[in-house]
């Protein structure tokens, strides 16, 4: 065997060892995947089209129960989408999520409601996240990771903070569900 081709062995062994470790290491660090807005920063360019594979119908698991998200297509600059959590006594929470284009980037605006609407923001108020970094698979906003794991799967990894503490990483992995009928809760 050449020493060319025994070098680019090593070199293909030594990526999938990398991979493997840096996967190793999300799995038991979720915390990793996360990146914070840094003052005055601005975000790096994006658009819609970069996105456009979130249109659709996703399930998720959330540690309390399934999540259902469905995304809408783009227009006017932004990609909108519902969310609906539950769990078996029934839903813990609605949201209203808007994909935005913003000065060059791309930010997430979020709006929650309790089961009967009552909002969580107040009335003129929503969670602005936007894009802080990325990369080929990862769209990392402020405090929420969009991460594609594959052309029909996704993880949101979400910095959950109370009062200007971080409390927890959650986890939250999405697979496209068929567009042709509801989610069944067996989906």
């Amino acid at each position: 065997m050449s020493s060319n081709r025994r070098f680019l062995l090593l070199a293909l062994a030594l990526i999938a060892a990398s991979s493997a470790v840096s996967a190793a290491h999300t799995a038991t660090n979720p915390r990793s995947m996360i990146k914070l807005q840094t003052e005055g920063r601005s975000g790096p360019p994006a658009t819609l089209a970069d996105v456009a594979w979130l249109e659709g119908r996703w399930i998720g698991e959330m540690p309390e129960g399934p999540v259902e998200h469905v995304i809408l297509g783009p227009r006017f600059g932004h990609l909108p989408g519902f969310v609906r959590a539950v769990n078996r006594q029934g839903v813990i929470f609605y949201e209203i999520w808007v994909l935005a284009e913003a000065r060059g980037s791309l930010t997430v605006r979020v709006k929650h409601f309790s089961p009967e609407l009552a909002g969580w923001e107040a009335q003129e108020a929503y969670i602005d996240r936007p894009l802080v970094d990325r990369d080929a698979s990862n769209l990392f906003f402020d405090g929420a990771t969009y991460s594609r794991t594959g052309p029909d799967s996704f993880t949101v990894y979400f910095l959950n903070r109370s009062g200007g503490e971080e409390r927890e990483t959650i986890v939250i992995p999405f697979r496209r569900i068929a567009t042709d009928r509801p989610p069944t809760g067996n989906d």
